[in-house]
């Protein structure tokens, strides 16, 4: 919705309408010295709807509960919108009112911004029908479609940026999975190669270098100097192919660091934060496959639940297991429970014997996950 270093274009549209409804009211007071008389007043409190709809709309994402400044902003572009209204003749002015509806469904459900809007209707038609003394129900029913088409619209784009964060998500985890699997495949590739050289070349060359010794005793002189110069190479190729084995055996180590990368790059509408040493490795597939599930988890929690715009994630390797500390500036609901997505986080560190801790720290949620990294330090 929100572009990260210039205005959206939803953000500008609104702006351009409010100031050609700016525009239009002095152009039309112009020639009624009455009305003109009150731009002292009317300039103050467009300017004021005006700035009141920047600062709710110029922050990144529009989700969740607003900064207190945003809020008084959000409000005060209303209540001047509201006077602007009952100040001056014009039924236009009614368009400063679908700017502010616009935004509701960013803020609160969809049900309480119709809930909100039907009030909003009442309050500025009732209070018009009073001061003009003039049935407002064609202008207040045309003008009101005008209004639920704005929520609609609006609270369609939200979904839409729901989805492509999720579907972001989505295509990350999918990547950093593709990197693990990718590696554990290389890692069964070499020893199945390592078991082919051991029970195919190696006892070929067991056999050859018994055979060789065999020969060494059967035979005398030269012929005896050239077996035994044969043995002595046998039995350095026979040395060289056992180092080749165990080098290929050796355990694979998947790179943490390289498969949080994938998963946490360019998340819409969620700042990350995150620091993990390159050095991070584990050396079984599946610790590193469950400890990117419980990222994830973690990832999709804060997305859904807690309306925060930051993601804390840190990563320490400390004596052959990885700390894994994660938290958030969302908000923590009273009637919090833990719920499935907990659960499983504890089930799966529970199957790479680890430990996963969490608390409610300044109203913010923590996680603290302990698994071991299976390499010696």
């Amino acid at each position: 919705m929100k572009l990260k270093y210039s205005i959206a274009w939803d953000v500008l549209a609104g702006l351009l309408t409010w100031f050609l409804v700016f525009g239009l009211t002095l152009y039309l007071s112009w020639p009624h010295e009455r009305l003109w008389s009150l731009w002292p007043w009317v300039v103050p409190l467009f300017l004021l709807n005006g700035a009141g709809f920047f600062m709710v709309t110029r922050s990144d994402e529009r989700n969740g509960p607003l900064p207190r400044l945003a809020f008084i902003g959000y409000i005060l572009q209303l209540l001047s919108a509201l006077v602007l209204n009952w100040m001056l003749p014009w039924d236009f002015l009614a368009i400063l009112s679908i700017i502010w509806v616009s935004v509701l469904p960013y803020l609160v459900s969809m049900r309480t911004a119709v809930l909100i809007t039907i009030a909003l209707l009442g309050l500025w038609y009732g209070v018009d029908s009073t001061l003009e003394q003039r049935s407002m129900w064609i202008t207040g029913l045309l003008f009101s479609s005008f209004h639920f088409f704005a929520l609609l619209m609006t609270n369609q784009a939200r979904s839409e940026q729901k989805a492509k964060q999720e579907l972001q998500q989505t295509h990350q985890q999918l990547l950093a999975t593709q990197d693990l699997l990718m590696m554990a495949s290389q890692q069964q590739e070499r020893s199945r190669i390592a078991r082919d050289l051991h029970d195919v070349l190696g006892h070929h060359l067991t056999a050859l270098t018994i055979n060789l010794q065999v020969a060494g005793h059967l035979t005398q002189g030269e012929a005896k100097a050239k077996v035994d110069q044969c043995h002595q190479i046998a039995k350095l190729l026979l040395s060289d192919v056992r180092e080749a084995v165990s080098a290929l055996r050796e355990q694979q180590q998947f790179s943490i660091y390289q498969a949080l990368e994938t998963l946490l790059t360019e998340l819409p509408g969620l700042k990350v934060n995150w620091d993990c040493p390159r050095d991070a490795d584990v050396a079984d597939v599946k610790v590193a496959q469950q400890l990117l599930l419980i990222v994830k988890e973690a990832l999709t929690n804060t997305l859904r639940h807690s309306q925060a715009t930051e993601f804390n994630l840190s990563v320490k390797l400390v004596d052959g297991f990885l700390h894994l500390m994660i938290d958030d500036n969302g908000k923590v609901s009273p009637d919090w429970k833990a719920g499935n997505g907990l659960t499983g986080m504890q089930e799966r560190v529970a199957s790479c014997a680890g430990t996963l801790v969490w608390q409610v720290k300044d109203n913010h949620f923590c996680l603290q996950v302990t698994l071991p990294s299976g390499i010696q330090p």
